[in-house]
């Protein structure tokens, strides 16, 4: 049989499942997703991608069953449907094979394409899924798969849709921040020379009435890119500006960190708002420092580097967080206006167990310093790393040694009590 296409698939492939004799057998659904493709588009021309498709998907029929379908099914899109399978597992066998086709280079015209494929499986016994439900389910697992960075997903009844779920928790998130279901936890930063508390960081919540606690990162993932991300700021803003002012008036003489993203710093009004925020809440621009990824730091967007040099000659301080997982350049540091660098977690909490990671913390330490930057190690656990870190001259700590991210009203509580560790370290 030949390549069908989309309207021809759609109506051969459902009349095969409605007309199977072996109801105790199985079916399945292959969707091929090609990323790379949509790349090609502006090289190498339509047309030469269609034909590229085309191709493959002669490969893919060719090497199935004859009862077997493949269709294009979209732009960088091609379906399978095999028939009558005698075992689930056999789908697999299948999703395999097709993936050692089209795992080697296309050549076209002596180049060679890298397809990147990824293949979204649906089971079905009998003819109990309509090809419609089948073809849903495997383009759900080619989104699970996109998002775990594999090459080859089963369907599993229970995944829920990761794109309908960011569209709920978007709508959930816009009415959260008008609720009051987001609150901020601070996480104490010490300075070790003279065991007081520096500042905190200023960490987001949301306690979903529905789905529980929400991660961070989830959470940030959802407003990303959409005008939430400028509320969420603000409103994560002004709140920390409040509640730092709530407990430098009970005593506690120390600033807040609050992150930005690089969508917040190509944000025209940022300044103002932040300078409102300020006037309103009456904390010192010093007490406040900024923090942006390393990857938003180094993000060559125009208007950044002026905006993140307004932030400096307003008084706040900026820090680049995740020191050493993203992709630094010297000579983009030099044009940085920065305070502080922290040292991520992921060298912090194996330092006093593997050398390299030692080497490396003590090469960040000495870089920062060299640079008049002061050093906030992260993910600080227990004492070893902590004296560790004394030893090389790291200027402040954060991690659950100190404690945890805590609400305001429990970060009272807690800074009452004296940090012992630091005692029995002099």
């Amino acid at each position: 049989m030949t390549v069908l296409a989309y309207q021809d698939f759609l109506q051969t492939a459902s009349e095969k499942l409605c007309h199977s004799c072996h109801i105790e057998r199985h079916h399945a659904v292959l969707i091929v997703n090609f990323e790379r493709l949509a790349e090609l588009d502006g090289v190498l021309g339509f047309a030469t991608v269609d034909e590229i498709i085309h191709q493959i998907s002669q490969q893919l029929r060719d090497s199935l069953k004859h009862d077997d379908l493949v269709g294009i099914t979209g732009r960088y899109q091609i379906c399978c449907l095999l028939i009558d399978l005698p075992t689930a597992a056999h789908a697999e066998l299948a999703a395999h094979k097709v993936l050692r086709i089209l795992t080697p280079p296309f050549v076209l015209d002596r180049r060679n394409i890298i397809l990147a494929a990824r293949i979204g499986v649906a089971v079905s016994n009998g003819s109990n899924s309509p090809l419609s439900q089948l073809m849903s389910n495997a383009s759900l697992a080619i989104r699970q798969a996109k998002l775990e960075q594999e090459s080859i997903r089963f369907f599993a009844a229970e995944t829920e849709d990761p794109l309908l779920l960011q569209i709920d928790l978007w709508s959930d998130l816009g009415n959260a921040i008008e609720t009051r279901e987001l609150y901020l936890g601070y996480q104490p930063q010490i300075n070790i020379a003279s065991g007081k508390i520096e500042s905190t960081e200023a960490l987001l919540r949301w306690n979903h009435p529905i789905r529980g606690p929400i991660r961070t990162d989830k959470l940030i993932q959802v407003a990303e890119g959409t005008e939430l991300m400028s509320r969420l700021t603000l409103w994560v803003f002004n709140t920390a500006l409040r509640e730092c002012a709530e407990y430098r008036k009970a005593g506690l003489n120390a600033g807040v960190s609050i992150n930005f993203s690089a969508d917040d710093l190509r944000d025209p009004e940022l300044l103002e708002l932040v300078m409102q925020g300020l006037n309103v809440w009456g904390v010192p621009p010093g007490c406040v420092t900024i923090e942006l990824t390393e990857t938003a730091f180094m993000e060559n967007h125009a208007g950044t580097l002026g905006t993140l040099h307004n932030l400096k000659n307003a008084g706040l301080r900026l820090a680049m967080d995740d020191f050493g997982t993203g992709y630094s350049s010297m000579a983009r540091m030099l044009d940085l206006p920065l305070d502080e660098v922290k040292i991520d977690m992921i060298f912090v909490k194996h330092m006093t167990t593997r050398r390299t990671h030692d080497r490396i913390v003590d090469s960040m330490i000495n870089l920062a310093h060299r640079l008049n930057l002061s050093v906030v190690a992260e993910g600080v656990e227990d004492f070893a790393t902590y004296e560790r870190l004394r030893v090389l001259g790291c200027d402040i700590i954060q991690g659950y040694l100190i404690g945890k991210a805590m609400p305001l009203p429990e970060l009272l509580k807690s800074v009452t009590k004296p940090f012992n560790f630091i005692d029995t370290a002099v």
